[in-house]
């Protein structure tokens, strides 16, 4: 057996927790020994109910602070490693890529990187603690043994700093909801083309910029569902009925089978788990061009996907690809869409490459 132990800060319901789920169910069991070790406190009693049922071992740090790892002073983190001896141990974010690349004791490391550090950094904590987070990121990731990147566009960046990268693009397990929401619900009619977002409302994901350019442009029959939260919230608000602010949700895809695209205007993605999920369901893409966004269209053009629109203008080419999606509209393949997520964007294909990958570094 090889024994693996996967280390993030928190296990909840967001991307990097469940690229990490996603792995650790799908893992033949026959071969890897699996472990699953928090940093913080930030749990999600259920998710750690469930992994325990599948005999997943759970290692909680509950002593540990950001700041304490940062300093080295991380002692609780040790000592799980130093007694239970893993064979390989799989780090996911920059404090416990940090923690993992101090480990003494021989083993092997991996490292998933989920975003483009130098822009995600600089966008959520500005340009001088982004140069210092940065440089301690980097400094860990050369100690690994293999630092996967979560999409080939994250890999083009960081190949130009680490010799020990690769990628392995992230997948979902299909999803299905686990309630019912109906358009009448939302007061949004049933001929309606209607657009999703689902994400942190922040200056990254640059929601005010959609919002804004939606208003400008829709048609009387579109409309704009915003999930989720975050500081810039109140900036987002609107006056227009065509846009709907319902907050957070548990249950995402519920929202996502009563819509027709799913639309971002993100400055900067790793490889967004919001936009396989839309995929999941069948969704049309109508995303900003970054490089992750475009990297999606280019894997799928097989089928219509969907249009890529610059964010670096005042909303023109905004209106002109809102404009090339509809008169594309009836292009989109619903089956074809799913199909496509679940043949080269699944749990299962990422799964089987790291699979791979943990046989070949042991």
């Amino acid at each position: 057996m090889i024994k693996i132990a996967f280390v993030i800060n928190y296990i909840t319901n967001n991307g990097p927790s469940n690229v990490v789920l996603d792995i650790i169910r799908n893992l033949n069991k026959e071969i890897f020994d699996v472990s699953l070790i928090t940093l913080f406190e930030e749990n999600d009693k259920n998710i750690i109910d469930d992994l325990k049922s599948h005999e997943v071992k759970i290692f909680s740090c509950k002593t540990l602070s950001r700041l304490k790892c940062l300093l080295g002073q991380d002692k609780t983190f040790q000592n799980i490693i130093q007694k239970e001896q893993f064979d390989i141990i799989h780090s996911h974010g920059l404090i416990p890529d940090f923690l993992s690349s101090r480990v003494r004791i021989p083993t092997r490391k991996v490292a998933t990187l989920h975003n483009n550090m130098f822009e995600d950094y600089c966008q959520t904590y500005g340009k001088i603690k982004a140069k210092i987070l940065t440089k301690i990121h980097l400094k860990a990731l050369k100690k690994m043994d293999c630092c996967v990147c979560c999409s080939s566009s994250v890999f083009q960046v960081m190949k130009k700093y680490l010799s020990n990268v690769t990628y392995i693009r992230n997948g979902i397990k299909s999803k299905i909801a686990n309630h019912t929401v109906t358009r009448k619900e939302l007061n949004i009619p049933d001929d309606a083309i209607v657009f999703i977002f689902s994400g942190v409302i922040n200056y990254r994901k640059n929601v005010v910029y959609l919002i804004a350019q939606f208003v400008k442009y829709h048609k009387r029959n579109e409309y704009l569902i915003i999930l989720g939260d975050g500081p810039d919230m109140e900036t987002c608000k609107c006056e227009d009925s065509n846009v709907i602010f319902v907050g957070f949700q548990d249950d995402p895809v519920a929202f996502y089978n009563i819509c027709n695209i799913y639309t971002s205007a993100s400055r900067a993605e790793g490889f967004s788990i919001s936009v396989l999920e839309a995929l999941s369901c069948g969704l049309g893409l109508f995303l900003s061009d970054i490089p992750s966004h475009r990297e999606v269209v280019t894997v799928g053009k097989k089928f219509y996907l969907g249009e890529i629109f610059s964010i670096l203008d005042e909303g023109q080419d905004f209106n002109k690809k809102l404009k090339r999606l509809r008169a594309n509209y009836q292009l989109f393949n619903k089956i074809g869409i799913q199909e496509f997520q679940k043949e080269q964007l699944s749990d299962i294909t990422m799964t089987n490459k790291y699979q791979e990958l943990y046989k070949k570094i042991v």
